[in-house]
């Protein structure tokens, strides 16, 4: 019964890494110069370093992308009916 509980935690730390992953390839290109300006034009050592913590912290850095995207959003429609 032990094995089986441990068999299947591995399995969901496997797949949360691996979504972990997949966000980070898109993180990568697009989110991170969109969470942090100061990122933008950041050297690849940077980007290498900073893989590992994507892929843990996926989650979060989704939730800030989001954030941000849906304030970005809003002004700009704040801005279509000023104009």
């Amino acid at each position: 019964m032990f094995t089986i509980v441990v068999y299947c935690l591995l399995i969901v730390i496997a797949l949360y890494l691996l979504a972990g992953v997949v966000f980070t390839i898109f993180f990568q290109a697009k989110g991170l110069s969109c969470i942090d300006e100061g990122t933008h034009g950041s050297s690849l050592g940077f980007r290498v370093i900073i893989i590992p913590g994507c892929i843990v912290f996926w989650i979060v850095l989704l939730r800030k992308w989001m954030n941000i995207k849906a304030k970005n959003r809003a002004k700009a429609n704040k801005e279509k009916r000023l104009l």
